[in-house]
């Protein structure tokens, strides 16, 4: 696998984690902003591609996990829905 592809599927676990917890009844929903906002920055950093184009990979890794997402809580989608909006979806 390659460098962008790992590095956008370990911030869409890191996303799915505080989406799980939330869903839960952990309130780390808070954290999800910041995360994607270090998640651009890092994806950017490392070469990956443009701040905007890090943006969309962020935002077509969560819409594909929203596709997937059927057996889980409601709270899990309504999650994953806010991080697509902090991203400007």
């Amino acid at each position: 696998m390659e460098t962008r592809t790992l590095l956008v599927e370990h911030y869409l676990l890191l996303i799915k984690n505080i989406a799980y917890l939330t869903a839960h009844g952990i309130q780390y929903l808070e954290r999800m902003e910041p995360l994607l906002l270090r998640a651009i920055d890092h994806l950017h950093v490392a070469h990956v591609a443009d701040a905007p184009t890090c943006k969309a990979l962020l935002t077509l890794a969560i819409e594909d996990e929203l596709c997937h997402v059927h057996s889980q809580h409601p709270q899990y989608a309504h999650s994953l829905r806010m991080a697509l909006q902090s991203l400007g979806r």
